[in-house]
């Protein structure tokens, strides 16, 4: 027997059939410009040729520095500006912070990764604590890049594990981080990789 949706349903059932990552914010003007480490974490990047990623250490807190805040927070003067962390790590969606102001659009905050994070986690601004679905811009990426239709990269942190000498990041996966990319390998190669 076949389910039959009545249409007065149907953009109610679409809305709850989508996934949440159809649920698109904006991105904002802002750049992600610095990670910093606070207490010796690793830290690496920014990489990507679209979206951009900083390789962080999970257990380890970074000084997160913004620039170029215009649409919020009395145009990038107010003394503070509300932040949101997303994660990928189930029960754990969002981290609310507070930033402050250190020059006119220019926010700085404190993030500790958490030790069992892995995959990226996206940085949104101009948010309302608690309301992490529906409020908020995304972060661009440094250089503030578009795509061929002029809409901007992001940029995300992204939970790594790391080398002697925070040496050779390697992003942590999780089941939330989607498909590991394959790569096309004849059986040589790949019995050569894992011997």
């Amino acid at each position: 027997m076949k389910a039959v949706i009545p249409l007065s349903l149907l953009p109610l059932f679409l809305l709850f059939a989508l996934p949440m990552s159809a649920f698109a914010l904006d991105k904002g003007t802002a750049r992600l410009v610095s990670v910093t480490p606070v207490d010796g974490g690793c830290v690496s990047g920014p990489t990507g040729n679209t979206n951009q990623a900083w390789d962080i250490e999970p257990g380890y807190t970074y000084t997160i520095r913004l620039e170029d805040v215009t649409e919020c927070a009395g145009g990038g003067t107010d003394p503070v500006l509300d932040v949101r962390v997303n994660s990928s790590i189930p029960g754990s969606e969002y981290t609310d912070l507070v930033a402050t102001n250190v020059a006119p659009g220019v926010y700085e905050f404190d993030f500790t990764l958490p030790v069992d994070a892995w995959c990226t986690l996206p940085i949104l601004y101009c948010t309302i604590p608690g309301e992490w679905l529906t409020t908020g811009l995304f972060v661009r990426r440094d250089d503030g890049a578009t795509n061929s239709n002029g809409v901007p990269y992001t940029s995300h942190l992204r939970a790594s594990t790391w080398g002697p000498d925070c040496s050779n990041p390697d992003m942590i996966l999780g089941p939330e981080c989607g498909a590991v990319p394959l790569e096309s390998a004849t059986w040589g190669r790949i019995k050569a990789r894992y011997r």
